[in-house]
């Protein structure tokens, strides 16, 4: 079976009239989700660098904008830009299956490339579906791709992206193949971020996002790429990921929608370390635990979270501060938060949860892949006082 070219059939087919009302629903809700995080964190400093990076980027065209600040450019600069802003500061959808943010990079290749066409909200509405799917099968197929380091949200990000574009311009089948094909070959992005930081970070869904509008532009000209590109010996998935379940891309197509299992972010950090925020919260709660009486806390995670949240203890920006959970379970058991206002360089400095933070010992264990729930990064909690008693808290899903 020749599952890009079934994806791309079903990408190309997808009529507003097929989605289910809860379908509907929920893309509704992700749209203004990831809409608020591009007017929220537009001018956070490293987005007003891409800000300046996009209007210096002289081009004649103008058909589409730029969020917040109202520039008219190209659709590919524009989805780079806005999918950037989106993804500015940890609060943006997630799936957790692929450990992806699928909607910064669809919605911003969706809305560049759907205000140049001029297109329906309806049609917005099922493009932005396509591309979820085009994202997330595939993503899941090739979900262990961040045990080798790659980010799943720079590498699928270009599929959704593509696919999102392609329904709006109209593909037929062989032009979405093509699409997919040019948008794997500029798949990228690594996670070295969740141990040296960098901000570049925030970069990769709005590569991803300009990658797949180009991906589309290119194959509406007539760039063919390979008609195997997810499923072959080369393609998306045995190169990006050492365990592969191909099924996983066409498996109920049309019936399930991969889409419903995108959730939003609570906490404005690592989705992984959400469990983990929990079970400090709920010991809080439970017996009013006070802080500055910890003499160890303990936090126990699978490796598929560890490779992301076990490597930074005293983070030395904000970015490094949102892959510690270490410093995220400090920050929430001193502070009773993990919103926007409290990850900034005031509280990364706190010498009190810095002193908290060097009592924590982070575990990687593979026991926790044995827990009630294996794709929520569960986590296990223990907290030592200093009276000899123990507190021990397990929460599977965030």
């Amino acid at each position: 079976m020749n599952e890009t070219r079934e994806l791309a059939r079903f990408i190309t087919e997808l009529r507003y009239a097929d989605l289910k009302d809860e379908v509907v629903k929920k893309a509704k809700g992700l749209i203004i989700d990831q809409f608020g995080c591009q007017l929220a964190f537009a001018t956070l400093p490293w987005n007003k660098a891409v800000y300046q990076y996009t209007r210096n980027k002289r081009s004649a065209s103008n058909d589409s904008t730029v969020v917040y600040y109202g520039l008219k450019t190209t659709a590919e600069n524009a989805a780079f830009a806005n999918a950037v802003f989106g993804h500015g500061f940890e609060m943006d959808d997630t799936e957790m299956l692929t450990a992806s943010h699928p909607g910064v990079a669809v919605i911003p290749s969706a809305l560049a490339m759907g205000e140049a066409e001029i297109i329906s909200g309806k049609e917005f509405i099922t493009a932005i579906v396509a591309g979820y799917e085009a994202m997330l099968r595939p993503g899941i197929a090739a979900r262990a791709m961040m045990m080798r380091g790659f980010h799943s949200t720079g590498v699928g990000g270009t599929l959704g992206s593509a696919a999102a574009a392609g329904n709006i311009l109209g593909f037929d089948v062989d032009t979405m193949v093509s699409a997919l094909g040019i948008a794997a070959s500029e798949s990228s992005g690594i996670t070295e971020y969740a141990i040296s930081g960098g901000s570049v970070k925030r970069m990769h869904a709005g590569f991803a996002a300009a990658s797949g509008v180009r991906a589309a532009l290119l194959a509406q000209l007539g760039i063919t790429g390979p008609t195997a590109a997810l499923e072959g010996k080369k393609g998306f998935c045995h190169v990006f990921s050492d365990e592969c379940s191909i099924e996983e891309i066409t498996k109920d197509l049309g019936k399930e929608y991969r889409i419903m299992l995108t959730g939003n972010k609570p906490y404005c950090c690592c989705a992984g370390q959400h469990t983990v925020i929990d079970a400090g919260t709920n010991l809080k709660k439970k017996y009013n635990i006070n802080p500055e009486e910890i003499v160890e806390v303990i936090i126990e995670q699978r490796p598929r979270e560890a490779i992301n949240l076990g490597n930074i203890i005293i983070p030395e920006d904000v970015i490094s501060a949102q892959f510690s959970a270490r410093f995220g379970l400090a920050l929430n058991l001193i502070k009773g938060s993990n919103g926007y206002q409290d990850y900034n360089e005031k509280n990364i400095k706190d010498p009190q949860i810095l002193d908290l933070v060097k009592k924590m010992k982070y575990i990687p264990d593979e026991k926790c892949e044995k827990l009630k729930v294996s794709d929520g990064g569960p986590a296990l909690v223990t907290i030592k006082m200093k009276d000899g008693t123990t507190y021990v808290e397990q929460v599977d899903y965030a």
